[in-house]
């Protein structure tokens, strides 16, 4: 047990280092079954999503021009996370939900965020419900490429509806919603929206614990008064 939390903790600290302005990679928690009700489940891999601050960095002239639905991919207003997260179970359906980010591309920058949260399993071992909510935070702590610090915090609902079909086998529909507080300071707080729906699969490696999830699906993000489509994808593996 204490290799499995000394790997998940060097991981993280190595995409801190590989940092970058904070993304916002949705939905945080996705509970994919039942889950294991006495053993905890670690997953680390890749996940992508929107830079909520971009139109603010624009505005400010920090950035380029913001190009939203143009260039949904332009780096500047999307990234990609190194994302590692541990699992608790509290009870049979209760379970506690922990992680850290760090970003993937835009070296030497760095900028990372932890997330938490709860989620609730309803259901049975072949269908059911997973609602979650968790609160997040990410920053450059002002170590960005220009004087300002640009920050987030926010809270987000998610609320997976998962089917078992056979043995290690889970597939799943996650809507979700989050309202954040967008920081780039000096000067410049707006509160920020995220919502859409990702599909996902998680599948078992014979008779291991080692699983792969898959993610993607679309998100609507408000940032003030502009508003721009956002692909929302990942890939992590957990055992």
């Amino acid at each position: 047990m204490r290799g499995r939390v000394r790997t998940l903790v060097m991981a993280a600290a190595v995409g801190v280092l590989a940092g970058c302005t904070p993304t916002t990679a949705g939905p945080m928690v996705m509970r994919m079954g039942p889950g294991l009700p006495q053993e905890n489940f670690f997953q680390l891999g890749l996940r992508a999503g929107p830079r909520l601050n971009a139109p603010q960095l624009s505005e400010r002239g920090e950035n380029g021009t913001f190009h939203g639905d143009a260039k949904p991919f332009h780096n500047d207003q999307w990234g990609i996370d190194i994302d590692g997260s541990v699992t608790v179970p509290v009870s049979d359906r209760l379970s506690w939900h922990v992680g850290l980010q760090g970003e993937f591309v835009g070296l030497p920058v760095p900028g990372y965020g932890v997330y938490s949260g709860v989620s609730y399993y309803a259901g049975s071992e072949r269908l059911g419900l997973a609602p979650a909510l968790s609160v997040r935070g990410a920053s450059d702590f002002g170590l960005g490429e220009t004087d300002s610090t640009s920050s987030l915090f926010g809270v987000e609902a998610t609320c997976a509806f998962t089917v078992q079909p056979e043995p290690g086998m889970s597939l799943g529909l996650v809507p979700f919603i989050s309202v954040n507080q967008s920081l780039v300071n000096p000067g410049s707080q707006v509160t920020t929206y995220f919502y859409g729906a990702v599909v996902a699969a998680q599948l078992k490696f014979g008779g291991t614990r080692t699983k792969l999830e898959l993610s993607g699906g679309f998100g609507r993000a408000h940032s003030g008064d502009t508003h721009w489509n956002a692909p929302v994808v990942g890939a992590r593996g957990g055992r």
